[in-house]
């Protein structure tokens, strides 16, 4: 029992439910909205009243960008959240480039986003129908099944919310198309429970598999939203382990360029510092928030330099603030939509940005 209480990995994770708990005291306390956001996604009341729809976008004409003539753009957006909706507005950006993704890797809450702009909706059409979701629309509480826990010991319960309303949310959006039949191909990495392993669900392991479930899966965040049934094994949000969906891209010649949506961490993957840990109060809780994230970016920073050994061009932008999908901040940015049309024009304009600047590799 020593033994197994001593495990180096079992005392950092128990170290994080510290460090997570402070997290979310710390958020909680700055940022009071974060009650508001909990109250108004799971118990609405007849006086909140949806956000107006916001245009984005400008209007602006199409100007083919020379330096891309003949280029296959991939866009690898990481997870976190609402920030994602950036994701929006770098396509936005794309599509008056003359750029069509041939591949979207997505992770988490980039799949809210990237799989309805594989599917072909237009970015307006994406910004307009995301905008619109309200609470409704994606939460559906387990409340049965959280007040049964106790008496059945926990047995089966891992997740708040069901999932089955995202899905049919996104199958009203999608249709029944499959991941095999999207005109642009999406993968997603996903986790196992029994082998805890992680997969890359795409049109090439899994063709027949709805894109509205593959939405469904992608965002599966453990204690949030329960499991999914694939296969032999159930799944949950492969974001918990592998951020940066990379691997689809590494080595495949699947494009030329890899434009990377980082909204999770800072840029580069850098590590957030604490410089002054061992003049602290409660120092341990310091070098424990190091620790929660280690292996999690490491890897993230691994397959950011595998792009950058395999693809002729990377092209990194972070145009949310990682900060907002801090703490309590990913839960928030996930109940409340109304910054999402802000999160789009970021994306928008860091693309735009980076568009105009790029000069491809040997020029």
């Amino acid at each position: 029992m020593l033994t197994y209480a001593l495990d180096l990995q079992r005392v950092r994770q128990y170290l994080n439910h510290a460090v997570r708990a402070n997290l979310i005291w710390r958020a909680t306390r700055a940022d009071r909205r974060f009650l508001e956001q909990l109250r108004r996604g799971f118990i609405p009341l007849p006086g909140d009243r949806p956000e107006p729809l916001a245009e984005p976008f400008p209007a602006a004409r199409k100007r083919v960008l020379s330096a891309f003539e003949n280029r296959r753009v991939a866009v690898l957006a990481t997870g976190g959240s609402g920030a994602l909706a950036s994701t929006v507005g770098v396509a936005r950006a794309l599509e008056l480039a003359g750029i069509t993704p041939v591949g979207y890797g997505v992770c988490s809450g980039s799949a809210l986003f990237g799989i309805p702009l594989a599917a072909g909706m237009s970015p307006t059409e994406v910004a307009r129908a995301t905008q619109a979701l309200s609470a409704k629309d994606y939460l559906d509480p387990d409340w049965r099944g959280l007040l049964a826990a106790p008496w059945r010991l926990g047995r089966g319960w891992v997740g708040l919310l069901s999932g089955d309303r995202l899905e049919q949310t996104y199958r009203q959006l999608l249709g029944d198309v499959t991941l095999g039949e999207l005109p642009i191909p999406v993968w997603m990495p996903i986790w196992n429970i029994e082998d805890n392993r992680l997969e890359y669900l795409g049109p090439d392991t899994h063709p027949d598999l709805p894109a509205a479930k593959a939405v469904r899966m992608a965002v599966a965040l453990p204690l949030a939203i329960q499991p999914n049934q694939l296969d032999d094994g159930w799944w949950l949000d492969g974001g918990v382990v592998d951020i940066l969906p990379a691997e689809p891209f590494v080595g495949t010649d699947r494009c030329d360029l890899a434009l990377v949506v980082n909204c999770f961490y800072p840029p580069g993957f850098a590590g957030d510092r604490e410089p002054r840990w061992q003049e602290s109060t409660f120092s341990v809780l310091h070098v424990a928030n190091q620790a929660r994230t280690m292996q999690h970016i490491q890897l993230a920073r691994r397959g950011l330099a595998d792009l950058r050994r395999t693809v002729p061009d990377v092209i990194e932008l972070a145009p949310v603030d990682y900060s907002k999908v801090q703490g309590a901040g990913l839960y928030g940015q996930f109940l409340d939509t109304r910054e999402w049309p802000r999160f789009m024009v970021d994306g928008y304009n860091s693309a735009a940005i980076a568009l105009r600047s790029f000069q491809p590799t040997g020029q």
